[in-house]
């Protein structure tokens, strides 16, 4: 969406510090032309705020003191004030929804997980609809990119698209796998609704979710049209692009309901990684509704391994387990969910036997470990970030677990850790903790599987790297190491890194 001049007001009403912040920090408010004003914590202060600061857009839990969520709805309502409410709120009775929607609740996300990108994409349809005078009505002139949210149907608040279509015939679900952008969804869409357009179908767009694109049609697309449609998106997007089709006769919100569960089972293809192509369903995918036998007995030898930090026996074992889980297609992806955050939980229990925790681990900058997992929808991304996220944890506890194992290694690590900024001898350190310099050469060579001078080399070019990437210069990080000259720092540093550290600090 292209950049505006003006700045949209947005206002969170929660009373909860951790969701307020969680809020706050989940996307660059400023970057995207929103202005965050100062939150209100119950009912009074949101209504206070609305009359004196005028937001654009609420973000509003409904489970709030003084003055609930429905009653601050009903009170927008009544004074006719317009502005967009996106409900954020652990309730999720249909009842209470539906009521929400009925009072003018623009969108509903559940508070639980929820992502940047499912937010974003709310926040964004909520700036065009600001932008447009027309609002939320269907912009009747040109069928082909006509809208409406699915709340506005289940909920009747919105235009009847029955009242005059009668009935359908088709529902398209479009998934495009892995895309990281926010507004992914939008340019799907306008793709797809260019397609429509050159072949003058006539479709109704059906905002749900943030994962997939739904078009509805009185029309029946020929399987050369689709396989046209799948070429044109894959050549626009990357990544895997799954088309879910459920061909017959929708008349009403419940066959709607219908169509959409068939159609969504799209999402089920995906998260197996079956080839990219066109899946028409006419009836549910068979589904498990357990974990495979084995599991059970696949956990406990991953909480061996992980206890024992056998790094390469852990990731055999995180290996075994999505090879069992893709021998059994399809198992519910719930039960998928639970089976990982429980494989997550062995990790999580071994961080805490050391007084650490999992979030101090980070992968590709992130350490909202239990949320990511309920975020990826691929299992070759999800068995890819097990390894991953398996190689980190063995490195940045490593020390904590054989300093636990060893009373010696734990104070020859401390004795390392104090004196990293000058030479670091063996000897020394044996002649600090009291022990003979053979034998802690001896030890440290089987516990650690290097020798000392090699850990110590190893442990000064980790602190310069961050350093360099600090933007220290070179010869200042040599003289904090302790090195004799930048020339010897240099070799031992490109000797581990494969590069020079000047280049390095470049990079």
């Amino acid at each position: 969406m292209e950049k505006t001049n003006r700045t949209y007001k947005v206002l969170i009403v929660e009373d909860e510090i951790l969701a307020r912040l969680g809020l706050r920090q989940l996307i660059c408010w400023e970057e995207h032309d929103f202005l965050l004003l100062p939150d209100a914590k119950d009912g009074k202060e949101a209504i206070k705020s609305i009359s004196e600061q005028q937001p654009d857009i609420l973000l509003l839990d409904l489970n709030i003191p003084d003055v609930d969520g429905l009653q601050i709805l009903e009170y927008i309502r009544e004074q006719n004030i317009q502005l967009k409410v996106i409900v954020i709120s652990c309730i999720e009775e249909f009842d209470v929804v539906k009521k929400a929607m009925k009072l003018g609740a623009y969108n509903y996300l559940r508070k639980f997980n929820l992502s940047e990108a499912e937010l974003m994409e709310v926040l964004e349809c909520c700036k065009r609809e600001l932008e447009s005078e027309a609002g939320q009505t269907l912009r009747a002139d040109d069928p082909a990119l006509g809208e409406i949210r699915y709340e506005e149907i289940i909920s009747h608040s919105g235009r009847d698209i029955f009242q005059k279509a009668g009935e359908y015939r088709t529902l398209m679900c479009i998934l495009a796998q892995n895309q990281e952008r926010a507004d992914f969804l939008y340019l799907l869409a306008d793709c797809v609704c260019c397609w429509m357009k050159e072949r003058k179908y006539s479709c109704l767009r059906i905002l749900k979710g943030s994962q997939c694109c739904y078009f509805l049609s009185s029309a029946s697309f020929p399987e050369s049209d689709l396989e046209q449609l799948l070429e044109k998106l894959q050549e626009n997007f990357i990544g895997k692009i799954y088309l879910g089709v459920y061909e017959e006769r929708i008349d009403g919100v419940e066959a709607l309901n219908e169509a959409m569960v068939k159609a969504e089972q799209v999402t089920i293809v995906s998260y197996y990684d079956e080839e990219t192509g066109i899946y028409r369903f006419h009836e549910k995918i068979p589904m498990a509704e357990h974990s495979p036998r084995e599991i059970k007995q696949f956990l406990a030898e991953l909480k061996r391994a992980v206890d024992a930090f056998e790094a390469e026996a852990a990731e055999d074992v995180v290996r075994k387990i999505f090879a069992l889980i893709r021998k059994e297609p399809y198992i519910r992806i719930n039960i998928l969910q639970r089976i990982f955050m429980e494989m997550l939980g062995v990790y999580s229990m071994a961080a805490r036997m050391l007084n650490r925790a999992i979030e101090e681990v980070l992968v590709l900058g992130d350490n909202c470990h239990y949320q990511k997992l309920m975020m990826i929808s691929s299992l070759i991304r999800m068995e890819a970030w097990f390894v991953e996220f398996g190689e980190l944890f063995f490195q940045r506890f490593l020390i904590d677990y054989k300093s636990s194992q060893s009373d010696i290694l734990k104070q020859v690590f401390a004795y390392i850790d104090a004196h990293i900024g000058g030479q670091v001898q063996l000897f020394e350190a044996a002649k600090d903790i009291g022990v003979s310099g053979a034998y802690l050469s001896t030890v440290f060579k089987k516990e650690m599987k290097m020798n000392f001078i090699e850990y110590v080399n190893r442990r000064k070019v980790d602190m310069a790297k961050v350093m360099l990437e600090a933007g220290e210069m070179v010869y200042e990080v040599s003289e904090k190491l302790g090195y004799e000259n930048s020339t010897y720092f240099s070799k031992v540093f490109k000797r581990y890194e494969g590069i020079s550290p000047d280049a390095y600090r470049k990079k």
